[in-house]
């Protein structure tokens, strides 16, 4: 048998420490991130809104909102630097910014970063006594959003669709190229969703999380993306378990008198009518990127999503607003 030289034995040994050094700064900077993760969920209460012309209703939101105040606790340039490779392979999000007004296109995940960042999730939540010490703040600030998130993908996954309606529905979803969805079966099933609080989820909330799912299966990331939702809320709440019959609400029910009433539009009467980010003359208006006032057309409906004095809240593409009552009526 032939015998390794000194050189080659050296040469095997300095492989062997140098796999181990990486190894080690890998783990090592695991360690880091998962720490920084903890350290953000503790500052939950402590978020700031961070998207222009955009109502902040949180936590009481949808997903565009509840990524603004996330968007504060640790940016793109933090979270890139986190990762082993890009955090985007296509999208609007650049310069260490992200672009959450963009209605025109979405961020473009690459699969290797959300299996990491997956990873990284069970990995903070492998720690019990965080887990227990954080509870308070992830009820009141994302247990709903997260919620929501498990029961539409479950829905969407339970056997109710087949594959192919089920592409049928992400494929309408996508083709959108913003936030509104016009598809009857997806949404009659959709828009009756209750969770465990028996909370009610207005359709326009519900739209948005399927919009989420159906862009994470376009660019190729529902799977990790469900992974470490899942990792995450099973380790909160582990009495969670799927069924049609607990989440969507049934027919009769739905209909029955005393039961969950229609939803109710706001008509626009008024031309040039401006959209406030608060229910005041004082607040700002909703604009254009050139900075122009957005203005909704005469005869259009929108979801009506509550009122505060002489304004109505509506469901602007996606965008919570205010109108005055003035120049609108309910329908």
């Amino acid at each position: 048998m032939k015998k390794l030289s000194i050189f080659s034995k050296m040469g095997k040994a300095i492989v062997v420490f140098a796999s181990t050094l990486v190894f080690s700064a890998f783990m090592s900077g695991g360690d880091n991130n998962a720490q920084r993760f903890k350290d953000a969920a503790m500052n939950l209460d402590k978020t700031r809104h961070t998207l222009i012309n955009e109502y902040d209703y949180w936590p009481e939101c949808g997903i565009r909102v509840t990524g603004s105040h996330l968007a504060s606790l640790i940016s793109l340039n933090e979270l890139q630097q986190m990762l082993p490779c890009p955090l985007y392979v296509s999208g609007p999000h650049h310069d260490g910014q992200w672009d959450l007004n963009n209605e025109a296109t979405f961020g473009h995940y690459n699969p290797e970063a959300i299996e990491y960042l997956a990873g990284l999730a069970q990995r903070v939540v492998s720690d019990k006594k965080f887990v227990k010490m954080s509870k308070p703040l992830i009820d009141n600030y994302l247990y709903r959003q997260m919620h929501i998130m498990m029961v539409i993908h479950d829905a969407l996954y339970d056997g109710t669709y087949s594959q192919k309606e089920r592409e049928r529905i992400f494929n309408t979803s996508v083709e959108t190229k913003g936030w509104e969805f016009d598809d009857y079966d997806a949404g009659f099933y959709l828009n009756r969703l209750r969770l465990d609080d028996d909370s009610y989820v207005f359709s326009n909330i519900s739209y948005r999380f399927l919009h989420f799912w159906a862009r994470r299966w376009a660019d190729g990331t529902i799977d990790p993306f469900y992974q470490g939702l899942s990792t995450i809320f099973k380790a909160y709440y582990p009495e969670y378990e799927y069924s049609a019959e607990r989440y969507l609400i049934p027919d009769d029910e739905w209909f029955e008198e005393g039961g969950f009433e229609e939803e109710v539009y706001v008509v626009i009467d008024g031309s040039e009518l401006r959209l406030r980010l608060g229910p005041s003359t004082s607040s700002d208006t909703f604009k254009w990127g050139d900075g122009s006032n957005r203005h909704p057309k005469v005869g259009e409906r929108f979801l009506y999503l509550g009122e505060d004095g002489d304004f109505y809240l509506i469901d602007f593409h996606g965008h919570a607003l205010w109108v005055s009552k003035k120049f609108t009526h309910l329908e």
